[in-house]
């Protein structure tokens, strides 16, 4: 039986008071794109970089903190980072120039790659 099949026969059985049947049940696309919100890397006040993440859980929000904090103690790069519950915003620049620098745009990539390695790999509490 196909997957489709099997979530029309799931959701006529489950929540038939709920579906309008005379609509079709349209296979989903795309499967391999996550469903979280994606905000993209802004220029803010003083010409620094900055992205806000938000996390499913404070679980992942922690691996995602700890991923950084290992990787500022590898580099010798830091970030500004204010957290909240399941939020992460990041403010880069060096401060030697004032400037935003390869390093910041190495971190940058960085944190892209751990917030979508946890995206996939989500520990749910």
């Amino acid at each position: 039986m196909k997957l489709i099949e099997l979530n029309r026969k799931f959701l006529s059985e489950s929540a038939r008071s709920i579906i309008d049947h005379s609509l079709p049940i349209k296979p989903v696309q795309n499967l391999d794109i996550p469903l979280i919100v994606v905000e993209k890397w802004k220029i803010i006040e003083n010409g620094r970089m900055s992205k806000k993440y938000i996390f499913e859980s404070t679980n992942d929000r922690n691996r995602f903190v700890t991923s950084l904090l290992n990787y500022e103690q590898e580099k010798g790069h830091h970030a500004k980072m204010l957290i909240s519950t399941k939020e992460v915003t990041i403010e880069l620049i060096t401060h030697d120039v004032e400037k935003i620098t390869e390093f910041d745009k190495a971190y940058a990539k960085y944190a892209d790659i751990i917030r979508k390695d946890i995206a996939y790999n989500s520990t749910h509490e």
